[in-house]
């Protein structure tokens, strides 16, 4: 980041993988303070290794969002938590179960946002949205009218309703080393399994250069005056199959089969994921490149998946199991070391005063034996009498009352 713009606090919705916790590691390059949502302890560690703080809010809550804005004291929100609608369309992905909670949190986020005075918002969105056209599709071109695309669009609906300031981000689709659903279509390539077949071109975009596009979006001086959408594609469409083939090259593996539709698949209803595969969807950028400066740096899928597979084969060669054997082998020999019965090198001997030796030499007296207890009606444990209870509860006492007195004297 440049010494003439300013360092912000941001809030990241879906921090914990995929774009959200690459535009966590972007934003904190540029100088950016970071607070980021996560949903598990596994998401908390990532976000934490990354340089950011793991926060646990329910996002659907307008109230526990405005709480996290105010702690981090935020300048900006990154809504990144609906990539998981954006990746690579052959996963196996329940859209229509989950629209409802992409519209709730969306909701909660900008009315969070709103009330807390937020100056800019980036809220991720799809380049599928717009309605099939012959060319890339350009901001403001129509959007689809297909009901499966409603949910997305009442959600970028509520973005600009908000009053706030920023951009709406439609993207290619992502993918990348952290993505879900990059990591879905591995497993199955891995697995020799039969992939859906989509021929149609469409628009890309690695999870890194996204959050490249987030971080320029929220640092420009430009002022939207609203909402405004902007579009963020690499430079070479690619068909899904295309996708498919690269991502089993860059695996090491050989070519892959494709399922078709068959005579009992034309009979059943289309999916989501069926009308995705079906359609041709390019988007242009040139106004995000040529208005803001952006270029992403994979532009092509090739040169993406190369990098995402250089992150799985870094992720295989760290065995978690290893790491916390060796951990738990170096504490038992820690622990082990510090025997009681360890010789403890002898004190410097001082020279004592002749009272003090007199003293010393002069016969001691027994140290007082405990009284007996009371007769109790209880049961005596089989393993000490009442007398050694009695006397394990005198020196708890007496160890307690000595934390209190060194309390007090502060």
């Amino acid at each position: 980041m440049s010494d003439s713009k300013k360092s912000m606090s941001v809030f990241v919705t879906g921090g914990a993988e995929s774009v959200g916790l690459a535009t966590v590691r972007a934003l904190l390059k540029r100088g950016h303070k970071v607070v980021a949502s996560a949903c598990d302890a596994e998401g908390a560690l990532a976000i934490r290794q990354a340089g950011a703080l793991p926060v646990y809010p329910d996002l659907s809550r307008a109230s526990e969002v405005l709480s996290i804005l105010k702690l981090a004291q935020a300048d900006a929100v990154v809504h990144a938590g609906p990539q998981y609608w954006g990746g690579a369309p052959q996963a196996d992905v329940d859209y229509a179960a989950n629209s409802e909670q992409l519209k709730q949190v969306t909701e909660a986020v900008v009315q969070a946002a709103a009330s807390h005075n937020i100056k800019r918002i980036v809220s991720l969105s799809f380049g599928y949205l717009y309605e099939a056209s012959h060319g890339a599709a350009k901001e403001g071109d129509h959007d689809a009218h297909d009901s499966d695309y409603a949910p997305m669009l009442s959600a970028e609906a509520m973005v600009k309703a908000s009053g706030l300031s920023g951009f709406i981000l439609r993207g290619g689709y992502i993918y990348g080393g952290n993505s879900p659903a990059t990591n879905a279509l591995a497993d199955a390539i891995k697995a020799s399994k039969r992939l859906s077949a989509g021929t149609g071109a469409a628009s890309w975009l690695h999870e890194d250069d996204l959050a490249a596009a987030i971080a320029t979006l929220l640092e420009t001086e430009e002022e939207p005056g609203g909402i405004e959408i902007i579009n963020a594609a690499d430079d070479n469409p690619r068909s899904p199959d295309d996708f498919a083939e690269a991502a089993s090259a860059a695996l090491g593996l050989g070519a892959l089969s494709f399922a078709g539709a068959g005579p009992l698949g034309m009979l059943r209803q289309k999916t989501f994921r069926d009308k995705l595969l079906e359609r041709e969807i390019v988007i242009s950028s040139s106004a995000l490149r040529e208005r803001f400066g952006w270029q992403p740096r994979h532009s092509s899928i090739e040169s993406g998946l190369e990098a995402c597979a250089l992150v799985w084969r870094m992720r295989d060669a760290v065995n978690p199991d290893d790491f916390y054997n060796a951990y738990r082998d170096k504490a038992a020999e820690a622990i082990a070391a510090f025997a009681y019965d360890v010789a403890l090198p002898e004190a410097v001997a001082e020279v004592e005063a002749p009272a003090a030796i007199e003293a010393e030499a002069a016969p001691q007296a027994p140290p007082p034996k405990a009284a007996a207890p009371p007769a109790s009606d209880g049961p005596t444990p089989w393993n000490e009498d009442d007398a050694k209870r009695e006397e394990r509860r005198r020196k708890a006492l007496e160890r307690k009352a000595k934390r209190a007195a060194k309390q007090a004297r502060g």
